[in-house]
Formats: structure tokens, C-alpha cells, sequence
């Protein structure tokens, strides 16, 4: 619409000057000619006196030639205003030509916005699938590196019970194999002793072995009363201190108590492993009641006169064992 107005206005400018100019030229002119005619050089030297003379022009030659100058000046002016027309016109196609480049240029650049915008959206979506298949990708590599590793704690776990499965065989061998060479080493200080007690009774002193005159290391009195009362405290006193658990500040007297039963050799060492009679319904209690009797190896003598009992049962109780 610019363009167009302009070039109206271009147009009506150019109409004016033209209207300008022929209404200029029109206008009546009134010219003064001056006729005269010039003397020949050589008229001096006519003999005759009689010089040719250009004829003088008349009026209506004056007007014509007059006239023809004039056609030819308008001529001229209108080839002027053609000129001018045509520059105005040329002016007028570069202007609209310019105005169809720029048009163009901006069609153009408004093609290459909209290209680059969706070359820039489609690069977009690339890169988030991109990220979107990394993102799967490491995902899926964490839950491979998980299951992996959950293998690997699996096997360890397995291997690691196999090998405390190993080790209590191998423990179980081991206390069976020692328990076996007690029992042996126990039937042989028992054949021992009994060869000595037939020996004894074989010699002539033999009836007074029980007699109250006797040799007192030849009776063999049984634990009774306040002789049993005191080995048993010493027991006590040797395997307590090797109880190692925390009790708990709210347990009663009597709410956990357990018993074992052990075998002695008359050198008060233990035969065999302790036996538990009763369970206290606490596991690790009664566990460490058994370490804690296994390591009071050999057991207290009693008073002397008496021998070490062949059994022993204890009762432990874990409010005693605080004190």
C-alpha cells in the first residue's frame, strides 16, 4: 500500500510538470528579427557594380521558419518529458523490482526461520530420544550391575556357608575324634584303677581299707552336705566369671535358667563336652554358659579326704551371674 501511494503520487508530479511545460510553450512570444544583408567581399571590385544579393526573407518564411523551430522545440520537450517518463517509469520498476527482492529476501528469510525452527525442533527430539535410549540404556546396565552383584553376594553367601558347614564338620570330627580319645583314655584310667582296687584287695592289709584305722586316702566318701554346698561354690566361682553376656537391667530370678550335666575324671578335668539338661529359652545364654564351663578346665578339688564325683550337675541362673 506504501508502494502504491507513492507510486501515485510519482505519476501525478510528472502529469503536473508536463502540464507545466506545454502550457509555457503555448504562450504567445513576440520576437525581433532584424533583417540585413551582408556586402560581399569582393562587391569593391564589381566592375559592373551589380553583386549578386541573397534574396530578403518574408514574413510568412519568417513565421514558417519560425513555426518549424517551434515543432522542433516542442519536439524536443516532449522527447524531454519522454526521457523523463521513462526515467520516472524505470525509477518506478527498479523501486517495485526492489520492493519484489526485498519482498523475496523477507519470504526467503521468513522460509529459512521457519526450516531452521524445524530443523532445531527435529534436533531437539533426536537428542531427547538420545537421551531417553541413555537413559534405558544405563538403566538397564544398573540392573544388570545389581542382579550381578546380588550373584556374586548369593555365591559368597553360599560359599561362606559351605565353609562354616566345612568348618563345623571338620569341628564335629575334631570333638568327636577328642571324645573318642577321652572315652579311651577314661576306660583306661577306670581298668587302672580297678587293678588297683583288685591289687589292693588281694594284699593282707586289704581288710583294713574301710575301716576307720585305715589309710584315708583309700576311702572314698561321696559329696554330701556342707562338703558339697562349698565344691560346688568353687565350681561356680571358676566357671561364672567366664559368662560373658549382657543381662538385661528387667530380668527376674528365675526367668532364664538353664542346667548342664558334666563328666569328670577323678583329676577333676571334664569328659566329653558338657550336656545341657535344661534350656533357659535364651539361646545365647546357653551358650555361654557351655563356653564358660569348657573353659574351667579341670574343675576344683573338693576337701580333702573326698574325691571329685564322677558327675556334676549345675544350675545357672544370669541375675546370679551379675553379682
Amino acid at each position: 500500500m506504501p508502494a502504491l501511494v507513492l507510486s501515485v503520487a510519482v505519476h501525478g508530479i510528472l502529469l503536473l510538470g508536463l502540464f507545466s511545460v506545454f502550457q509555457w510553450q503555448t504562450e504567445a512570444e513576440m520576437v525581433y528579427a532584424e533583417l540585413w544583408a551582408p556586402e560581399l567581399s569582393n562587391a569593391g571590385s564589381d566592375p559592373n557594380g551589380v553583386a549578386e544579393k541573397k534574396p530578403t526573407p518574408s514574413a510568412e518564411e519568417e513565421k514558417a521558419k519560425a513555426d518549424l523551430e517551434e515543432e522542433k522545440r516542442l519536439q524536443e520537450e516532449q522527447q524531454k518529458a519522454e526521457e523523463l517518463r521513462q526515467e520516472a517509469a524505470r525509477r518506478e520498476e527498479e523501486r517495485l523490482a526492489a520492493e519484489r527482492a526485498e519482498a523475496e529476501r523477507i519470504e526467503q528469510a521468513r522460509q529459512e526461520a521457519i526450516e531452521l525452527e524445524r530443523k532445531q525442533r527435529e534436533e531437539a527430539q533426536r537428542q531427547e530420544k538420545e537421551r531417553l535410549a541413555q537413559e534405558r540404556l544405563a538403566e538397564e546396565r544398573r540392573i544388570a550391575e545389581e542382579a550381578r552383584k546380588a550373584e556374586e553376594a548369593r555365591k559368597a553367601e553360599e560359599a561362606r556357608k559351605a565353609e562354616i558347614a566345612r568348618q563345623q564338620k571338620i569341628e564335629a570330627q575334631r570333638r568327636a575324634k577328642e571324645a573318642e580319645e577321652e572315652r579311651a583314655r577314661v576306660r583306661e584310667l577306670t581298668r587302672k584303677e580297678e587293678l588297683a582296687r583288685l591289687n589292693a584287695k588281694m594284699t593282707p592289709e586289704s581288710n583294713r581299707s574301710g575301716s576307720p584305722g585305715g589309710d584315708k586316702r583309700n576311702v572314698q566318701q561321696n559329696l554330701t552336705g556342707s562338703v558339697a554346698a562349698r565344691y560346688n561354690a568353687r565350681v561356680i566361682a571358676c566357671i561364672r566369671p567366664n559368662i560373658s553376656i549382657d543381662v538385661p537391667a528387667n530380668t527376674r530370678r528365675g526367668q532364664f535358667q538353664t542346667v548342664y550335666e558334666v563328666n569328670l575324671l577323678p583329676t577333676g578335668e571334664q569328659v566329653g563336652n558338657p550336656r545341657k539338661v535344661q534350656s533357659s529359652g535364651w539361646s545365647a545364654y546357653d551358650y555361654a554358659v557351655d563356653i564358660a564351663i569348657r573353659k574351667c578346665n579341670p574343675f576344683p578339688r573338693p576337701d580333702q579326704g573326698h574325691q571329685v564325683p564322677r558327675r556334676l550337675t549345675l544350675s545357672f541362673d544370669p541375675v546370679d551371674d551379675k553379682h
